[in-house]
């Protein structure tokens, strides 16, 4: 987790365990850029992490997720359709 902070690009990396799930640990890093992401499947954390995945008891469940937008509070002023009016908060 500390190597992924210090890489370029990296914005945070946070794990996560579930109490109702014992066995579910879920490790989440949230990257600025999707080429300075990738650029870490060359690094030599990366290739920890894949021996880690290869000698688990049973297979974990890897995902990487892209998330095309993120938005703050004023995506719920934003017209869900083209057309509608927009909502005011005032």
């Amino acid at each position: 987790m500390r190597g992924a902070c210090q890489a370029r690009g990296c914005r945070s990396a946070q794990v996560y365990y579930l109490g109702f799930d014992e066995a579910r640990v879920d490790y989440v890093e949230d990257w600025d850029d999707e080429d300075d992401f990738r650029s870490q499947f060359r690094s030599e954390r990366f290739l920890r992490l894949l021996g880690l995945i290869e000698t688990s008891a049973e297979p974990p469940i890897v995902e990487f997720r892209k998330i095309s937008s993120i938005y703050g509070m004023e995506y719920i002023t934003l017209p869900a359709y083209a057309g509608q009016q927009q909502v005011s908060l005032d």
